[in-house]
């Protein structure tokens, strides 16, 4: 099993609370039955293109005439996808032998901790409770999904609405502005609580009572502190709005904030590169792959609702794959930036198994690779992208 190694902001969940005795490391393989695995089957398909290419700055289909009424359930991933991964797994195949193997150790001891909810939510770091939480919820839920072992289910619900109802206000958030750390990290990590509720959908473990309460709670408290700015703070508050708005079933707040990731994407040079990020100095490398992190992940759902915007071309005729291309030609030597002579490189962050199994590209593989599997190690909501939607490597 690969390891992940390094990590700009590491946040293991330490065990805190009562504890019970250990599952044997078996027991996940005997709780894959529970749910239904679905027998050895060909590594899953990236997904396509849901629209033609568009000229520069050219709307996309997000308008209530055009949007297509149907879409896949989910949000990075879906049961039926996890199941199948888990039956994969327990063959062996990898990467997602060693994608399980990692979550369940993970859970193993997230299972035992308690939440830590705040009645005021100030957020004042990169990491803290919030952070910790909702990667709780969500890596809880995706381990219930591929074993069936209810504890994790129980767990992940009781993370959700801890906060839920204990929460009651947010300090120091100003969308519009950057000096409010508050807004950035409920911006990139909130959607965890949506993924974990997503898969808890329909069982006995978030009853329709409590969905109703975290939809009121993300509505009317979370949703209006989603950052605005121009800049991978705006495009992690694009992040969650388009995953809030999503859940609550709001499609005019859907479609404006699609319309607000193409608007950052007519920031984007044509040769790929991030204008606000790389103007960061020293930084400016780091900066723009936290920028790519939700661009990716946001495309990628967007993609389950029918949207096309991994094809989209922006005002100055920026796109996504050319700029996840300019970003790994500088991950794998960014001795040649041109933006600063000393700039820092940061580790692989958890987007490359997105984009890698979208389009293949040979040269994403040593950047997946150099800390697969992707797992809980991060500071946002976009995590276990190995099981969720990793392929292996070569597959055509």
């Amino acid at each position: 099993m690969v390891t992940p190694t390094g990590s700009d902001h590491p946040s293991p969940l330490a065990t805190t609370g009562p504890t019970r005795p250990r599952r044997p490391r078996w027991l996940w393989a005997a709780g894959l039955g529970a749910v239904l695995i679905v027998a050895l089957v060909p590594a899953l398909p990236a997904s396509t293109p849901t629209g033609p290419e568009r000229t520069p700055g050219s709307p996309g289909p997000s308008t209530p005439s055009d949007r297509p009424t149907t879409r896949q359930p989910g949000y990075l991933t879906d049961p039926v996808g996890l199941r199948q991964r888990a039956g994969l797994a327990r063959q062996g195949v990898e990467p997602y032998a060693s994608a399980m193997a990692d979550l369940l150790d993970w859970a193993e001891q997230a299972v035992d901790r308690s939440p830590d909810p705040a009645e005021r939510l100030r957020i004042k770091g990169t990491e803290g409770p919030f952070v910790e939480d909702t990667a709780a919820a969500y890596g809880l839920a995706l381990a219930w999904a591929v074993t069936g072992d209810d504890t994790y289910a129980e767990a992940a619900a009781r993370f959700i609405m801890a906060w839920v109802d204990t929460t009651v206000s947010t300090e120091r958030t100003c969308p519009d502005d950057g000096a409010c750390q508050t807004s950035l990290i409920i911006s990139r990590t909130v959607p965890g609580f949506v993924f974990a509720a997503d898969l808890l959908e329909g069982s006995a473990f978030l009853t329709a009572d409590e969905e109703e309460r975290l939809r009121r709670w993300l509505r009317d408290l979370i949703l209006p502190t989603a950052s605005e700015l121009d800049n991978n703070w705006g495009d992690a508050g694009t992040f969650t709005r388009i995953v809030l708005t999503d859940y609550l079933g709001d499609q005019a707040g859907f479609e404006a904030a699609i319309g607000k990731w193409r608007e950052l994407m007519d920031l984007v040079a044509a040769d790929g590169h991030i204008p606000e990020e790389v103007a960061r100095g020293r930084a400016g490398l780091g900066y723009t792959q936290e920028a790519l992190d939700y661009k990716v992940a946001a495309a990628a759902i967007a993609d389950r609702r029918a949207v096309d915007l991994w094809s989209y071309v922006g005002a100055e005729g920026g796109s996504l794959k050319p700029a996840i291309d300019y970003l790994a030609r500088y991950m794998t030597d960014h001795t040649d930036w041109p933006w600063s002579e000393r700039v820092r490189r940061r580790a692989p962050s958890a987007f490359w198994e997105i984009a890698y199994a979208k389009w293949q590209e040979a040269s994403y593989e040593p950047l997946v690779a150099e800390r697969r599997p992707h797992g809980h190690v991060g500071h946002s909501a976009i995590r276990w992208t190995t099981l969720t939607n990793g392929v292996p490597f070569g597959d055509p």
